[in-house]
């Protein structure tokens, strides 16, 4: 394996670009974390009656579910886009006004997603892979955020053919893999136009809406997933001073990404929209799609790892390898709950929160690596190293009860007592669900704290690897 520190070389036009994702990034987590809290308050007896609406609990996870997963998700790759095509030659992006404005767009859709749930606007609707609140407004901030990040793209997409011109190594795997997942990000878009259009008049709308998300919300999840790997990757050099993988093997492993995220718009035209041959079309699609890539680079990484330990010892205390650590284990994790996953039950978001929480815990990881490279270091370096053992720990807890209580019949998608406690295996399962959701939420906050800081906080003259 060949020694990489994987250092960032940003400039100020592509700095701009970095701290406004990453200010939108901690903006959509901050309002996930107060519809979090507004959700217990909406259970709260007295409190509840405050607040806007008949049903504001499903109101306010919508929001939730979207800040915490789809914005939060697509934001931090705006980031890694920017740091693959430019940070690692110190070259600017193609257009930074370009940049902007698609990052401009996409922030005011992220305030019209916002408000309706602020003001308990909408009807809730759990649709697959993005839940709704039907209301214009809320729908104007899902085109609007969806057409931001098309600009933004474009921009990117032109600053890795001009540093291809220029001699960029386009091949290299960090870089590949971000082409890959500005591919899956254009499948995903036109998956919802040919949803729009090719879809059959006269379905209800609940029904029309989970067909509308389903085939493109299948696409972002290899978005999420090479976003992923790539911080597997970039941790495993900046803290092991190792390379996991080499740059054409690497380059290969993200290119098997690509027959699956290509075909997938063709699928509207072999499946008709709404039927269920369709819908199983794109599950078969993810099921085949993920496997060999995300297997043999987590492998790559835990060889790397397991090699770095034998040499000196591993760096516990640096938040990025302790990120590192806790992320292969909660993907791991949420990967084996899926195999027992028989009913509808909580072992279902058991293993969608262990696979999300793996995604977050990496992103936030890389993050204590990306802002000294623009001379901003954290307000409370202690935290930080602290912050990923927080959160880590709250996840696994947290999808650990939830399979227990699934395993016992506790369904998922009921509150209350519709939830049917009746039995101490139940209510160890959901008391386990609870601590370790506290617990992981005081994680998000010490990062959120730390981040934000960062960025209002003055620039330092030294960059600092600490």
């Amino acid at each position: 394996m060949s020694r990489d520190t994987g250092i960032f070389k940003i400039d100020k036009g592509s700095e701009k670009l970095v701290t406004s994702w990453l200010m939108l990034a901690i903006v959509s987590l901050i309002f996930a974390g107060l519809f979090a809290f507004l959700l217990a308050m909406a259970r709260t007896p007295q409190i509840q009656d405050f607040l806007p609406g008949k049903d504001y609990f499903r109101v306010a996870l919508v929001d939730h579910v979207v800040l915490s997963i789809v914005i939060w998700f697509l934001t931090f790759n705006g980031i890694l886009w920017v740091l693959t095509s430019s940070g690692f030659s110190g070259r600017s992006t193609f257009s930074i006004k370009l940049g902007m404005a698609g990052f401009a767009v996409s922030a005011v859709g992220t305030a019209c997603i916002i408000a309706p749930a602020l003001i308990g606007l909408g009807t809730p609707m759990f649709t697959n892979y993005i839940p709704v609140l039907d209301h214009p407004l809320y729908y104007s901030g899902l085109f609007l955020f969806a057409l931001g990040l098309f600009l933004y793209l474009i921009n990117i997409v032109l600053t890795y053919m001009s540093g291809k011109k220029a001699g960029d190594n386009i091949f290299r795997t960090e870089t590949f893999a971000m082409v890959v997942c500005c591919v899956a990000i254009f499948s995903a878009l036109l998956c919802y136009q040919l949803a729009y259009f090719t879809f059959p008049d006269g379905l209800k709308k609940f029904i029309y809406l989970e067909h509308f998300f389903w085939g493109g919300g299948h696409i972002l999840q290899f978005s999420n997933t090479i976003g992923m790997l790539v911080a597997w990757i970039l941790l495993t050099k900046m803290t092991l001073k190792v390379s996991p993988v080499g740059d054409k093997w690497g380059s290969f492993l993200f290119a098997l990404f690509l027959p699956f995220i290509l075909v997938a718009p063709f699928l509207y035209f072999f499946y008709e929209g709404g039927t269920q041959d369709h819908k199983v079309a794109f599950t078969i699609l993810m099921q085949y799609g993920y496997g060999p890539t995300v297997i043999l680079i987590g492998f790559a990484v835990i060889r790397g790892i397991i090699n770095s330990a034998k040499m000196t010892p591993l760096p516990w205390k640096e938040p990025g390898f302790s990120a590192l650590f806790f992320s292969i284990i909660l993907f791991a994790t949420g990967g084996i709950f899926a195999i027992f996953i028989q009913e509808s039950n909580t072992r279902i978001p058991a293993h969608y929160h262990g696979v999300i929480g793996a995604v977050t815990i990496s992103f936030m990881g890389l993050t204590y690596y990306i802002l000294p490279a623009m001379k901003r270091p954290v307000p409370c370096p202690g935290l930080a190293r602290l912050q990923p053992y927080i959160y880590g720990v709250g996840q696994l807890l947290f999808v650990i009860g939830m399979f227990w209580a699934g395993g016992h019949g506790v369904a998922r998608k009921t509150y209350g007592a519709a939830q049917g406690l009746d039995n101490f295996a139940k209510i160890a399962g959901m008391t386990m669900m609870g601590i370790g959701g506290l617990v992981a939420i005081a994680g998000g906050a010490s990062y959120v704290y730390n981040v934000l800081f960062s960025i209002l906080g003055k620039k330092e003259s030294s960059q600092s690897p600490e």
